[in-house]
Parts: structure tokens; sequence; C-alpha cells
């Protein structure tokens, strides 16, 4: 069971939080809520004011952008224990991004006018910040290249690896639909279909449509050299 004073010990793991003397990490986490979310639920929205900064304990979030051309690409994985959406907490602005959640998800919250007071009461807080999200910076960056210089067959490829465990299980198509891998690959369905259809030509994977299991993890990894698909902290 999770509760604030459980949290304590849980948040003071937290890379970010690691170091902080036992008061300061008791008067942070009181500052915030313990939060919980069924799947499919939207945690915030991209654009909506500033929902603070969360910790996942459980579960999983994609992190969504809007696309210029208004697809939705999930431009991060969630997993715990991660912090996320820690820029709304120093400048008080509006949400990048849109949080789902994709699994029952347990979260802490503090709100970004708390946070702020914490960080003028413990610049080390603040400092720390700075440093994490100048890490996060450089991941998505290095993403993006990968993106947008690799073609969508060597991205389907990276993201069928991810979704098997390199070929371990088999890939429920209903959890993991077209629509969903393509958000991951920053394409259209269409594409990640016709991905599918190649590689299953190849003999690399059997795909029907209820799951796809991948044969010559091997070969499908030759086609793809992009990073992981999550934030690590």
């Amino acid at each position: 069971m999770i509760n604030l004073e459980s949290l304590i010990a849980r948040i003071g793991n937290v890379p970010h939080f690691k170091g902080l003397p036992d008061a300061a990490l008791r008067e942070i986490v009181y500052a915030g809520q313990i939060l919980k979310f069924p799947t499919e639920s939207i945690i915030f929205s991209e654009g909506g004011p500033a929902s603070g900064l969360y910790v996942i304990f459980q579960g999983q979030i994609h992190l969504y952008k809007l696309g210029t051309q208004g697809q939705e690409v999930i431009i991060a994985t969630i997993k715990p224990v991660v912090m996320f959406n820690e820029c709304t907490a120093i400048d008080g602005n509006p949400n990048p991004v849109t949080a789902i959640a994709t699994q029952n998800c347990i979260t802490w919250r503090v709100p970004a006018e708390s946070f702020q007071m914490l960080m003028r009461r413990y610049p080390q807080v603040g400092t720390g910040l700075l440093n994490v999200m100048a890490h996060r910076n450089r991941q998505l960056l290095s993403r993006y290249e990968d993106l947008f210089s690799l073609p969508v067959l060597s991205r389907t490829a990276k993201i069928l690896l991810d979704l098997s465990q390199w070929g371990q299980v088999s890939i429920n198509r209903y959890r993991h639909t077209n629509q969903k891998m393509a958000a991951l690959a920053a394409t259209v369905p269409e594409a990640v279909s016709r991905s599918i259809k190649k590689f299953k030509e190849m003999e690399i994977l059997e795909s029907d449509r209820t799951q796809i299991t991948i044969h010559a993890p091997d070969r499908l990894a030759d086609m793809t050299n992009i990073g992981p698909f999550w934030y690590d902290s």
C-alpha cells in the first residue's frame, strides 16, 4: 500500500531527490498527493494549465505530442520509478504534452506553485532538476534525429523488437494496434502495416489479426539502430 509516509522512502530513491535530508523529503512529499489513474485515462492534456511534477510508482504512461498534421506522436513511455512533466513545475506554463495511462497507474503529484516554493527553500532541488531536464532534452533531440533520418521500415523494426522483448513474447495486436505503433514511429498506420507485411514476406515474423510473432529478431535488429522509447532519470 502506498501512502504519504511510505512515499518518503520511495521519493528518496528517485535519482533527482537522492541526497536530500529526511526533513526536506518529508516536506516535498507532503506538498503533493497520491493520484490513481485507470487504463486509458487522460492524466493531463497538451496545452492545458500547468499540471505540475509527477512521479510514477505503478503502471505505464505514454506521453503524446500533437504532430504538425494533427497526428498523435508518442514521444516517451514512462515506467516506474520516474518523474515527468517537470518543466511545468519550473515555469508554470501549460503542459507541453498529453499524458495517458496505458495501464492502471499510481502516481504522486506536486503542483507547480508548491514545487516552486520548495525550490526557493531548497535550491539544490531546482539545480538538480535543471540537470535532469538537460539530459532529457538531449535524449529527445537524439530520438527525433533518428525518427526523421531513418526510414519507416527501420523505425517499425525497432518498435517490434521493443514490444516483443527481442522476440521473446508475441505482440498482442488488440493492445498494440497499427495506430499506436504509428504514433511511436511518428508515421501513419498504413506505413506500419506495409512494414509488417514486408517483414512477413521476408519470413522475419508471422502476423495475423490477433498477434505478431518474431522469428528472427537478429535480422530485425540489423535494420535499425534507434534508441529506447522511454525516459531514464
